[in-house]
């Protein structure tokens, strides 16, 4: 008796459980959709409110993966260019030698290097130029420089290591022995505080004339012969008793030197040897 009294007891609490839970279950259901329909507007709300505020991040994203790109690419766009006018300076360059050595005919025993000016010295009292190569490019002192279409410009005065000073055959102390090219003719042609050059020494009597061609004689082994000076341009014959006035105008445009070229294979000897 006792036992089938628990037995309906247990199925009466069991059934009793399963008709609770199923109505709490069936209680919710509404409330819960009734909370989810009442928050869908709510949530669109804030999306809507949201959404700039993300657009906006992902745009200040996108900004700043734009610029590194850009400077990226500008750094780059530098590079090239940089690296595109080295070449076409060097192909400058090796355009101008050519020209060089065309016009005067290179001997095989004949060498020289080229160099840039990159200073001036801007004392009149004095016709200098600063180039950038120096001892460890080869270059001595007397050594001539010429222009790239080869005419003289002066003579290497001093040398540092990494370069050195020209004194210009317009500078006041610059002499150097010349001849007239047709007549043969020998005198000296030397600088002066105005920047022209006169050709002294020359005789009254002298086959001398204007448009002259002025070299270099290579008289007393100093400097190199043949070398062109520049034109004459006045000849004065009563100018002095014994000797006429010769002006003579440089070949070169010496106020706007920017390449010359430096002959290093003639080393004038040095004081006392023949």
């Amino acid at each position: 008796m006792h036992v089938r009294t628990r037995t309906w007891f247990s199925f009466v609490v069991g059934a009793g459980l399963v008709l609770l839970a199923a109505s709490r279950v069936a209680f919710f259901e509404p409330v819960e959709n009734a909370a989810l329909t009442l928050s869908a507007p709510i949530d669109s709300a804030l999306g809507e409110v949201t959404r700039p505020v993300a657009d906006f991040m992902n745009n200040l994203t996108d900004i700043n993966r734009l610029t590194g790109e850009n400077q990226t690419l500008q750094e780059e766009i530098e590079a090239l260019t940089a690296e595109v006018a080295r070449l076409q300076e060097s192909e400058r360059e090796l355009n101008q030698l050519q020209v060089f050595m065309d016009v005067r005919g290179v001997q095989p025993d004949e060498s020289f290097v080229r160099a840039n000016v990159f200073a001036r010295e801007p004392s009149n009292a004095q016709e200098l130029i600063a180039i950038d190569r120096g001892r460890e490019d080869g270059i001595d002192e007397n050594m001539a420089v010429l222009t790239l279409q080869g005419s003289l410009v002066g003579f290497v005065t001093r040398v540092l290591d990494d370069f050195a000073w020209v004194t210009l055959i317009t500078d006041p102390e610059s002499a150097v022995s010349a001849r007239i090219q047709e007549s043969r003719v020998e005198g000296v042609v030397a600088g002066a505080t105005n920047g022209t050059l006169t050709m002294e020494f020359v005789e009254r009597t002298a086959d001398v004339k204007e448009g002259d061609l002025v070299l270099t004689s290579g008289v007393g082994g100093n400097h190199p012969p043949g070398e062109i000076i520049g034109t004459v341009v006045e000849v004065d014959q009563a100018a002095q008793e014994l000797f006429q006035a010769v002006a003579v105008e440089p070949l070169a445009d010496l106020a706007h030197l920017e390449s010359v070229v430096v002959l290093t294979s003639f080393v004038s000897p040095e004081p006392g040897q023949p």
